[in-house]
């Protein structure tokens, strides 16, 4: 899927729709800037990003966006720097609104954890907003779960760094 996904979120939540895709990894170009790099393109189509989107509105006619992420990457493993898997599925949930960025401190609503705030956009890019979620949950520093398969190839006895300077010591003479 190589086009923008564009949406009106408000009515989009207002009429209940639902919208389910496949991103591929080449459609978020700042995420992949994060991740490892294939140098297969068989290997890189197994890197996508699959979401489920919909839209519903409550008795109080308030606005909701639940968006589920389910992504199968490939990120840089910190420890060994080889490649490892990262699967990452994420759920969130957003209430729409009219209301300008100015008034928002006045409804009190950014500590509430059930779900996030976002703005009404006629032209609301879930492509964009798919990525930005996705960058926001990377690990820090990805390791992998167990011990590195390369790291465990250089395990077991170690020379002792000091050992070259062992010929250097002179014996004492005793008396």
């Amino acid at each position: 899927m190589n086009q923008h996904l564009v949406i009106d979120n408000l009515a989009f939540s207002k009429k209940s729709e639902a919208l389910s895709g496949i991103l591929l990894l080449a459609d978020c170009p700042r995420l992949q800037e994060l991740l490892h790099q294939p140098s297969l393109k068989a290997e890189s189509k197994a890197q996508e990003i699959a979401f489920n989107l919909t839209g519903t509105t409550n008795s109080l006619n308030q606005h909701f966006l639940s968006l589920s992420i389910t992504a199968n990457l490939s990120a840089n493993c910190q420890r060994c720097l080889s490649a490892m898997p990262l699967i990452l599925k994420l759920h969130f949930n957003y209430l729409i609104s009219d209301v300008e960025d100015a008034d928002l401190e006045a409804l009190a609503l950014d500590n509430v954890d059930d779900y996030d705030l976002l703005q009404s956009n006629a032209n609301m890019d879930l492509a964009a907003l798919i990525e930005d979620e996705l960058i926001m949950a990377l690990p820090i520093a990805p390791t992998h779960e167990n011990n590195c398969v390369e790291l465990i190839t250089q395990s077991g006895e170690k020379p002792n760094p000091f050992a070259a300077l062992q010929g250097l010591i002179k014996p004492q003479k005793s008396e």
